[in-house]
């Protein structure tokens, strides 16, 4: 019986197939070899990796984007928020520093009444500058933060270096603050090393405040340390105010020319805080 091409064919395609296993387990089984031996194989797979290593890194670019930029986003905004929680600890922090100012002038003195006065709460309102006034002669900002917020008219405002200024207009969403270095505006302060209470002034002057009414035998000198001192109810006790910059004796008047730098400063202005005080009352 005649034996089909078509048979043929497919008989020499299958031994074809057969010895081409052959050749490629015998193949593998040198190549193996050669690796373990550290032969040609492990430079030839060397060389090979350069050239295959464009194709790897083209393949899993759009991969590697992808998650190259959520991890980005993630850590930026992750970053965001600590440092504004570090922020918002950074000021709390440095509220509570300044207490030792305060600290420092009760030891100096007896309370003619201890307990006589009423216990305060003060609550920290966190808020940032939307604007500032365009007024030369007008040291005035606006902050974020209204009556929405529970911000009222006199509140007090500080930064992390001290008193800025007091509320003088609540809205709805924002405020307006004016400065302590305003033409308007007199802070009741205490001299720390003297204990002596005074009014201090605006000037005009971001850098310069103006004490009017020292008597000539103060022992006050440059450097002494400047608080708030409660009178008046506004501004509450203890708070850091600023500096003496400059003790100056006028000829044929009986009080000093004293200017006073704020701790604040009011040229650059960054993070503040809005001091709520509460008085409890007790049942």
């Amino acid at each position: 019986m005649a034996i089909n091409p078509g048979q043929r064919i497919h008989r020499y395609e299958k031994n074809y197939s057969s010895y081409r296993l052959i050749f490629v387990i015998i193949l593998s089984c040198v190549l193996m070899y050669q690796d373990t031996q550290d032969g040609y194989s492990k430079t030839i797979r060397t060389y090979l990796s350069v050239f295959a290593y464009p194709i790897t890194y083209a393949a899993n670019l759009p991969k590697n984007t992808i998650e190259g930029l959520r991890l980005r986003l993630s850590e930026r905004a992750s970053i965001i928020d600590e440092s504004k929680k570090l922020k918002e600890e950074n000021i709390l922090l440095k509220s509570q520093l300044q207490e030792i100012y305060k600290l420092d002038a009760e030891n100096r003195r007896l309370y003619e009444l201890l307990g006589s006065y009423p216990d305060k709460k003060r609550n920290f309102l966190f808020a940032d500058i939307i604007a500032t006034s365009s007024v030369p002669d007008r040291r005035q900002i606006i902050i974020n933060k209204g009556s929405t917020d529970g911000v009222n008219i006199g509140d007090a405002v500080a930064d992390p270096n001290g008193i800025i200024g007091h509320v003088i207009r609540d809205q709805v969403f924002s405020s307006e603050i004016l400065l302590i270095s305003d033409l308007e505006h007199a802070i009741p302060i205490e001299i720390t090393s003297t204990g002596e209470r005074a009014i201090a002034y605006g000037s005009g002057d971001m850098n310069r405040l103006e004490i009017r009414s020292i008597s000539l035998n103060s022992k006050v000198q440059k450097g002494d340390v400047v608080i708030t001192s409660g009178l008046g109810g506004r501004y509450p006790e203890g708070f850091p105010v600023g500096e003496i910059s400059r003790v100056k004796k006028i000829e044929g008047e009986n009080l000093l020319a004293i200017d006073l730098s704020p701790f604040a400063n009011l040229d650059v202005i960054n993070e503040i805080w809005v001091i709520q005080t509460e008085v409890s009352k007790d049942e």
